[in-house]
Parts: structure tokens; C-alpha cells; sequence
């Protein structure tokens, strides 16, 4: 929203926000679902008695009733749960006996359909009561909407004021977050972003800086993407090896044919496939069930308003009256009206914020569910309508229409056609994916401009598109079925495989375990996660071993930390800067959670122990390589700065399961001073925390968000994603952390002579945090020469004056970036000779054979001896 909010004004936490929309979102859903059920019910009362039955109503009107029923139960409970994190004066009990009261009227609706289901098997046609039963029902339900009403009322600001006298105070704050100092003084090291190419690279720089003793003196390394891979390696390495990955060790060696990590062999292959065609296949049994489910819904209410009949025939004025239209349309003219009567009023008079704000409240509201119900009210109608207008059916040149339908109808080759559409969906994943990852290149010549072209402008579009089409001519076919074909109105079995279907993904998987988040974690950890045995042998740390953020990513006998850095992705106009998308999310043995500019509130952070609990009860979430996994999930539908890249292939990256971000607890939730989520003792406590944590896994509604929604800041998870699509180098979180000198590695893939990563930590520094970087990378550039002078630069980052200090604080920089630059080793000259793109070559390319791993980790190691062997950084570095 434009303008002042609750949130930016600190009158309202983040997630006291959070859960009152979350409580609205599930109260509008029961009142749309308790909308659909009028005319089903009033169809039902029409015919009560009559011979003819009225069976499709009524069992329909159950279902619906059924999915109302939980719609409810969420909303009361939902309820419950706001007005007990408010804890004011004693409502809460009284909250709970309403949320109880919600949940046995409830279970009496319940055994109400049960009872009327088989009523409604054959005629005379029956009514939707059992009588006294059913007044029971409805007044034990109205009782508790009732109590969980003036509950609300009363905790609100305005209820506080009139009933106790009392003016809230706003309850967040937005001071500056205090440091524990841990690297004030000290050097920190940043690893930047860019897959295996700076895993690569970083490897080299680290075992210099290890060599120089800078590594060991180090309080904090920082790692972003692949250069995490690699700061996640070298710090859990060194809890066994004095020496990690020392020239000649057996880890060296050992990583060394771990260089094709994602697909290194057919067993990992197969199942890599298998990860992309499990979450395929539950994508699209959602998308399924959920246009089945509106197609049902639908086709029975346009065949009971006669807008379709026999034959697919439309008629948009049945019996010549306008009613059907100006339903379909109400909704948006209300939108306008208040836009109407807002522009009127503010002619004569000047409006009160009260009434604007109402009048801007039923606005948005009545265009939110507006278009939806035109959309489908007179779009799907209006489908096939046009279908059955287009010209050239015969036998043996079938129409339009026919050829669409048959793409989705099983009696005409369904199967096969669903399978090419799959086909043709995958390969132009491929050919996008090719074309995002097209990095500090310039195409030359028509060809090769025509070529990135079509991957980054046609090809996403063209799979959304695809996508779009094929959902909407699926929906017109079960629509038009459900109207005019009897056998699809009778089969009441399809209603039993959809809730079959829904709850088994409900039950035996999430958004996180459809994705490929957890192939990708693993990959990454039996890679790159090894340990030194007493029979020097280096072996990988076993996967199924719990490495707890908290534990393992602590400081190991004087030596750095490991931090790594991601991003949640959100997109609101409260926090977010427009087209930012994302906020910084950064793993810290002790604190993890959000950290940005000053308009962030206080709260952010959370305990990383305390969190580990509840992301996960067998805490395998928040865990050294599911950091590595998240902070490298670069191939995403939501990717923070970089959707503007990306927006086109959203939906068909969410669609085909290529999803490697995950959905983590919102750390401004549950932030308390004490443990939120105690490990708890005794077995009833410990089952309670276990099936809770497995009924808390992000749900099918997470899918959505990435697919199409906009991700909030105020919602009860984030989606965590790649570090690089804030800030690719680490080095805005290391001037945070207000050390006194920083090393950035940076190995990301710049058009050369840009130092784009650069420029944007600049900026950034500067926006968020009033930091003032002074670094000129002008020695760097290439130019008309042959190569750079040199690969590293000095700067000076100048911080904002603090309360208490006399002059501001200052810290070092010193940068190292893969460039090509004075005289190198042989075989890395005779490398680029043999390899135009060294040393940018595409993060598209994960596959790298002992070569080029080895000219990478060779270069990074030639180029951070560059940088301290001269002089005046020797001695800076040594000074510290």
C-alpha cells in the first residue's frame, strides 16, 4: 500500500498483522464457501417433495458444506490464537470456549451431512434439515461465532479505548539493532556467489588466506551461493583437520572428483528425475483437483441459471432476464460505485479518513472477488461459445475446438497429447534456463541475437502461456461436462478420489519435499562436507547426521565463524523498495533471521536454536547444508531482485517443479525473550510437538504463492532463496557486522570491465545502511589492453556516526575479483587460450571436469597472493 501503515508506524507488530490477515483470509474463504451453497440450497428447498429428486444440488451443497465446515474450524481456531497472542486482561479463556463452541457445532454439521447424504440417493427429494438436530447446530455455531466476535471487538484498539479506558501503545520498535561486537576490531571474509565456478575459486583464495594465517584470525567467513559451498566446507572440514584441503590432502583429492556434484553418475541422475517428476506430478494433481472442484461447482450453477443447456448452447439472457449479467458483474460495479461516490464527495466536501478508508476497504474487497466471479461467471460461458463459433469441423479437417479438446480429453488420445504437452513444457524450461543463465556476455550477430531473443523474451512467455491455455481448456471441458452430461453429474465417486487425493499430499509430503530443495541439499553435503578419520582417510559426513546451524556453524578453537547469507523473498511496499522483492535473511550461529535497513522493525532475529525447533521437530531444516542448498537456490520461481528476469517463467518454473528455494517460519513469529519452542520431555509433550510440527509443513497454498502470489513479510513463512539475489558479494552483511577490515572474493559472472556485484553492494551499502564505500576498481579494467595490471583493490567504507562516538568508524577493504591480470602460471594461460569465457564462464554450467576446477581454484589462489603480497596490504593485514 501507498503511504503509512500499521506496521510502518509500529502501532502493530509484524506478526500481530500477520495473524489478523491470516484469520480475515480464512473467515472470507468460509463466507465465499457459505456463499456458493445458496443457490445449491435454494434449488433443494424448491424441489423438496418432488418426484424428480434433487440430487446433484444436494450432495453438492454437502460437499461444499463439508469444505465450509473446515474453513470454519480454521477461522475460530485462527481467532483463538490472536486474541491469546494479544493477552489482554482475561479473553483468551473466553476466546477458547468460543473457538470450542465453533468446533462441536462443527462436528454436529458433520454427522448432519453424513445423515443427509444418503438421503438425497434417490426421490422423493429431501430437505437440507433434521430438524431440531439441526437448530442445535446452527445455534451452538452462531453462539461461538458470537463469543469469538466480542472477543475480538474487545482486544481491538477501539474496544480497548471504549470498554477500559485504555490507549494502546504501539507495541513495535525500530531502534538500531545492538551488535555483540564479536567482529568489531576483526577481520571478516566474504565468498562470493556463483556456483561451482566460485566454489572453485574460493577454495583457491581460502587455502592462501589459510596459508597466510588471515583465515585463522578471521572472526566471521560469509559465504553466498557457491561461495558458500565452499566457506561450509573449509569450516566444517577444519573440526577434524588442523589443514583443510591443504595441497595433497586426501580432501583436496576427494573433492576433486566431486566436481559434477549435481549429477555425478546414473544413480544420482535417476534420481534427480525422479525429484522433477514426483513434485511434477503433485503440481499438477492440485492444479488438478482444484479446477475439477470449480468446474463441478460451476457447471451445475450455469446449467441451473439455463446459461448453458444441450449441446453446449449459451444463452447469457435465460427466460430474457438480465439477473445472470448483473450478478456476474455486481461485484465490480460496487468497486466502481466507491470510486464514484469518493471522487463525487471529494468535489463538494472533504471526506473523513474513517469514511475513506472504509469506502477504500469495500473497494478493494469487491474488486478482489470481483474479477474472479466475472472471470468465471461469464468468461468460461463465454469460452465456449466461442469455441463452438469457430469455423472447419468436419472429419477430415477438424477444428480448432476439436483439436483443443482433444488435448485434454481422455477418449481422444488425452494421454498422449498430455504427454507431448509435458514434453514441450520441459524443453522449454531447458531453453529459458539457457537463457537466463546467459551472464557477462554480448551476443554477436543476427543468429546469436536471435537466438537470446527467443530464450529470454519468447520462451518464458510462450510456457506461461502454454500453461494458461491448457488449464483453461480443461476447465471449459469438465464445465460444459458437468452442465450437460449426466454421466458426470451422477459420478459421485470422483468427489471421494478428490479428497482421496488432496488429503494423501495434505499427509505424506509439502511444499519443501515436493521441491528440489531436498535433492539439492544432499547433493551439496556429500559433495562438499568431509571429515579427516584417524586412519587419514577423507570421507563425506553422513547426510542422515543432524548439523545443526546452531552447533556446527560455531567458532572451532579461536578460528571464524560460518554465516550464510540469503534472501526472503516479499514484495511489500511497507519494507521493500519497488522491484526489490526481498529482504536479507542470514543464517548466524546465534541469531538467524532478517536484517535490512532501519524501516525494518525490531524483531527480526530469533534464537537459531530456538528456530531449528520450529522449523523442523526432528530439526533437519535450519542445518549447515540445508544452508548451503538455500543460499545457492538460484533456480527459483520468486528470486528477489532478479524477478524482473524471471516473472516470465514464474509460473512455469513452479509448474515443472524447478524450485529450489524452501519456506521457513517467518522469524518476526514467536519472537520471544524466552524459547518459544523448548525441547520438550515426556512422551505425550513430545508426540504433541511432533504431529503439531508435521500438520505445520507449508501446504499447497505455498505452491500457489510461488506460482502466482505476491509473498508477504507479514505472513507466517518465507521463502528463502539464493544470498546473491540481494547481494552477491557478502559484503553489505560484512560491514553490518562493523569489522575493521574485510577480504571479498568475488568470483562472480560480470560482463568484463562492469563489476556490476560491485557497484550494486555499493549502492546498497549505502541505501540500507548509510555506508559510504570509496573503492575505485579502475585498476582492474582491462580496457584496450591485453589484460588488467592487476585482480584486487583497496577501499575505504565509511560508517554513519553513532550515538557516543567521536568520528565515524572505518573499515577496510580489500577486494580480489577472477580476472585475467599480470603474468600467471602456465597451464592457466594455456588454459584461457583454450577457453574464451575464462574466467567468466556461465553459472548455467555446473559441470566441471579436474580442469577446470582445478584452473579456477588455481587462479583464485595466484590472485589473493597478489593481493597480500604487496606491501601496504601485507602490512595493513598484519597490523590488525
Amino acid at each position: 500500500m501507498l503511504g503509512d501503515s500499521d506496521g510502518t508506524k509500529g502501532e502493530a507488530t509484524i506478526e500481530q498483522i500477520g495473524r489478523r490477515r491470516t484469520f480475515t483470509a480464512t473467515l472470507q474463504l468460509a463466507i465465499v464457501l457459505a456463499i456458493v451453497q445458496v443457490p445449491m440450497r435454494a434449488a433443494v428447498h424448491e424441489a423438496v417433495g418432488s418426484a424428480s429428486g434433487c440430487e446433484a444440488p444436494g450432495r453438492l451443497s454437502i460437499l461444499v458444506d463439508s469444505a465450509f465446515v473446515l474453513a470454519s474450524v480454521y477461522s475460530a481456531y485462527r481467532a483463538y490464537k490472536y486474541v491469546k497472542f494479544l493477552n489482554l486482561q482475561s479473553w483468551k479463556r473466553v476466546a477458547a470456549l468460543g473457538s470450542w463452541a465453533v468446533m462441536v457445532a462443527a462436528v454436529l454439521d458433520i454427522a448432519e451431512n453424513l445423515t443427509l447424504w444418503g438421503d438425497f440417493g434417490s426421490a422423493p427429494c429431501a430437505d437440507l434439515s433434521t430438524g431440531w438436530f439441526t437448530w442445535l447446530m446452527r445455534v451452538v455455531f452462531v453462539a461461538g461465532v458470537l463469543i469469538l466476535a466480542v472477543c475480538l471487538f474487545a482486544t481491538s484498539r477501539f474496544g480497548q479505548r471504549k470498554w477500559y479506558g485504555v490507549e494502546p501503545t504501539p507495541p513495535a520498535t525500530f531502534r538500531r539493532a545492538k551488535r555483540d561486537n564479536k567482529d568489531s576490531g576483526r577481520l571478516v571474509i566474504t565468498c562470493s556467489g556463483g556456483g561451482i565456478r566460485s566454489a572453485s575459486f574460493c577454495l583457491g583464495a581460502l587455502q592462501l588466506l589459510r596459508e597466510r594465517g588471515l583465515y585463522d584470525k578471521a572472526s566471521t567467513v560469509i559465504g553466498v551461493s557457491g561461495g558458500g559451498y565452499m566457506a561450509a566446507a573449509f569450516h566444517v572440514l577444519r573440526r577434524t583437520c588442523a589443514d583443510p584441503f591443504s595441497p595433497g590432502s586426501p580432501e583436496l583429492a576427494r573433492l576433486r572428483r566431486q566436481t559434477r556434484y549435481l549429477l555425478s553418475g546414473g544413480r544420482a541422475m535417476f534420481r534427480a528425475a525422479l525429484s522433477v517428476l514426483f513434485g511434477l506430478v503433485v503440481n499438477l494433481l492440485l492444479i488438478g483437483v482444484t479446477l475439477r472442484a470449480i468446474a463441478w461447482v460451476l457447471g451445475w450453477f450455469l446449467a441451473d441459471q439455463k446459461v448453458i443447456t444441450t449441446g453446449l448452447q449459451v444463452d447469457w439472457r435465460p427466460n430474457d432476464s438480465w439477473f445472470f449479467v448483473g450478478m456476474s458483474v455486481f461485484l465490480l460495479a460496487v468497486s466502481a460505485l466507491t470510486f464514484l461516490i469518493e471522487k463525487v464527495w471529494d468535489r463538494w466536501a472533504r471526506m473523513p479518513d474513517l469514511v475513506r478508508t472504509i469506502l477504500a476497504t469495500i473497494g478493494n474487497v469487491t474488486l478482489r472477488y470481483g474479477v474472479p466471479v466475472a472471470v468465471l461467471l461469464l468468461g468460461v460461458p463465454g469460452g465456449l461459445y466461442l469455441l463452438g463459433k469457430v469455423p472447419g469441423e468436419s472429419i477430415d479437417q477438424p477444428s480448432l475446438p476439436s483439436a483443443l479438446l482433444a488435448l485434454v480429453d481422455p477418449t481422444k488420445q488425452g494421454l498422449a497429447s498430455f504427454s507431448a504437452l509435458v514434453v514441450v513444457l520441459i524443453g522449454l524450461g531447458k531453453s529459458v534456463w539457457n537463457g537466463l543463465t546467459v551472464e557477462g556476455k554480448a551476443a554477436t550477430g543476427l543468429r546469436a541475437r536471435l537466438l537470446v531473443f527467443a530464450r529470454t523474451k519468447l520462451a518464458p512467455w510462450a510456457g506461461s502461456a502454454i500453461i494458461m491455455i491448457a488449464a483453461v481448456i480443461v476447465l471449459l471441458r469438465w464445465t460444459g461436462g458437468y452442465a450437460t452430461d449426466t454421466s458426470y453429474q451422477e459420478d459421485w465417486n470422483v468427489a471421494l478420489i478428490l479428497v482421496a487425493i488432496a488429503l494423501a499430499i495434505k499427509v505424506l509430503t509439502d511444499a519443501n519435499r515436493t521441491s528440489l530443495h531436498s535433492f539439492y541439499r544432499e547433493r551439496l553435503s556429500r559433495a562438499f562436507l568431509v571429515k579427516r578419520q584417524d586412519n587419514g582417510a577423507a570421507v563425506g559426513l553422513d547426510y542422515h547426521l543432524r548439523l545443526r546451524y546452531s552447533d556446527w556453524a560455531k567458532p572451532i578453537d579461536g578460528g571464524p565463524q560460518l554465516v550464510i547469507a540469503g534472501v526472503a523473498n516479499v514484495d511489500d511496499p511497507d519494507f521493500v523498495p519497488t522491484q526489490r522483492d526481498c529482504v536479507p535473511f542470514v543464517f548466524d550461529a546465534e541469531q538467524i533471521g532478517i536484517v535490512g535497513d532501519r524501516s525494518l522493525p525490531d524483531g527480526g532475529r530469533r534464537e537459531t536454536a530456538d528456530y531449528e525447533r520450529e522449523a523442523d521437530v526432528l530439526k533437519r531444516e535450519v542445518t549447515v547444508p540445508a544452508a548451503m542448498a538455500i543460499s545457492g537456490a538460484a533456480f527459483s520461481p520468486l528470486t528477489g531482485r532478479v524477478n524482473a528476469r524471471t516473472r516470465p517463467v514464474r509460473l512455469l518454473l513452479a509448474v515443472l517443479n524447478a524450485r529450489l528455494g524452501v519456506w521457513l517460519p517467518n522469524p518476526y513469529w514467536n519472537n520471544r525473550a524466552e524459547p518459544a519452542f523448548p525441547d520438550r520431555t515426556g512422551i505425550v509433550a513430545k508426540v504433541r510437538r511432533y504431529v503439531g510440527s508435521v500438520i505445520d509443513k507449508p501446504g499447497p497454498y505455498r505452491l500457489l504463492h510461488e506460482a502466482v502470489g505476491s509473498p508477504s513479510m507479514y505472513e507466517r513463512r518465507i521463502y528463502v532463496t539464493d544470498g546473491g539475489h540481494y547481494d552477491n558479494l557478502g559484503l553489505v552483511e560484512a560491514l553490518r557486522r562493523k569489522p575493521a577490515q574485510v577480504i571479498t572474493i568475488d568470483a562472480s559472472n560480470d560482463a568484463e570491465d562492469r563489476f556490476t556485484a560491485l557497484a550494486e553492494a555499493i549502492a546498497t551499502a549505502r541505501m540500507d545502511h548509510g555506508i559510504e564505500i570509496n573503492l575505485d576498481p579502475s585498476p582492474m579494467l582491462r580496457g584496450g589492453k591485453s589484460r588488467a595490471d592487476r585482480a584486487w583493490a583497496y577501499g575505504i567504507a565509511t560508517h554513519p556516526l553513532e550515538e557516543g562516538e567521536e568520528k565515524p568508524y572505518k573499515t577496510e577493504i580489500f577486494f580480489v575479483k577472477a580476472v585475467l591480470a599480470g603474468h600467471l602460471d602456465w597451464d592457466l594461460e594455456q588454459y584461457a587460450a583454450e577457453h574464451a569465457d575464462f574466467p567468466r564462464r556461465t553459472t548455467g554450467d555446473q559441470f566441471y571436469d579436474e580442469w577446470d576446477f582445478e584452473a579456477y581454484r588455481s587462479l583464485g589462489h595466484t590472485l589473493t597472493q597478489s593481493l597480500t603480497d604487496h606491501h601496504r596490504v601485507h602490512a595493513r593485514l598484519n597490523d590488525l
